[in-house]
């Protein structure tokens, strides 16, 4: 994660260049436009944004897919509640909007619920199997990926959230989050939230792993114990 002072002094250039094979995506949600950049396994994702003085940059989210690392992932033998986001996070929507976008984003994550989910959602993972499959999910289309087989294994809640971030534009939302994964290294999530009529979906999603992340690991809870 970098602030804008930072990018300059560090003289970062962008991930994806101006050239003739890059595959521009473009998406308006209110006040907010997404335009994602695309060439191989290189992806970036701008947000602008709808200021009084005119339309300004927000956040920038650049991936490179790689392949995960074999075996580094270790999936809880254990139940996992979805405490945190489905429950609570440690932040307060301040916006009516913003109250809104996180209750249906929570909504999603507790029940899976595909209506939260955008007709032209784009989801990218730095951590994947390669460009191919970040490929189809900028396209869209299916991943071919095997369902791993649920029978006898223990329900995991979805990752929590340990720092949020959310800009309010009205009808659209943006969000950015800290977010561990069970078994794996944490990662930064860039999200785009907008209202259909009162009811709020996420429209594009990048998620961003950070290498020098330990990998965390889920404790049983303790079982209390009480004496008559």
């Amino acid at each position: 994660m970098w602030e804008k002072p930072d990018v300059f002094r560090a003289g970062l250039k962008p991930l994806v260049p101006s050239a003739s094979d890059v595959k521009i995506t473009e998406f308006k949600y209110g006040k907010v436009i997404w335009i994602q950049e695309n060439q191989g396994n290189k992806f970036a994702a701008h947000f602008w944004v709808q200021r009084p003085e005119g339309w300004r940059l927000l956040h920038t989210n650049e991936i490179a897919v790689t392949p995960p690392e074999k075996g580094a992932n270790v999936r809880p033998d254990f139940a996992v509640p979805c405490i945190n986001p489905c429950k609570e996070v440690p932040y307060k929507p301040i916006s009516a909007s913003e109250k809104a976008a996180l209750a249906g984003w929570q909504d999603q994550e507790e029940k899976n619920h595909d209506p939260h989910m955008g007709d032209h959602l784009i989801a990218v993972n730095s951590n994947s199997d390669g460009a191919a499959r970040a490929a189809a999910q900028a396209a869209g289309k299916p991943t071919s990926d095997t369902p791993a087989a649920a029978a006898n294994r223990p329900p995991v809640g979805a990752a929590p959230a340990l720092w949020v971030r959310t800009w309010d534009f009205g009808d659209s939302v943006v969000a950015i989050m800290l977010q561990p994964t069970y078994g794996g290294k944490a990662y930064w999530s860039s999200r785009i939230f907008a209202n259909h009529n009162g009811f709020w979906k996420m429209e594009q999603s990048y998620h961003t792993t950070i290498a020098a992340s330990p990998r965390m690991t889920a404790v049983p809870a303790k079982v209390q114990q009480s004496s008559n």
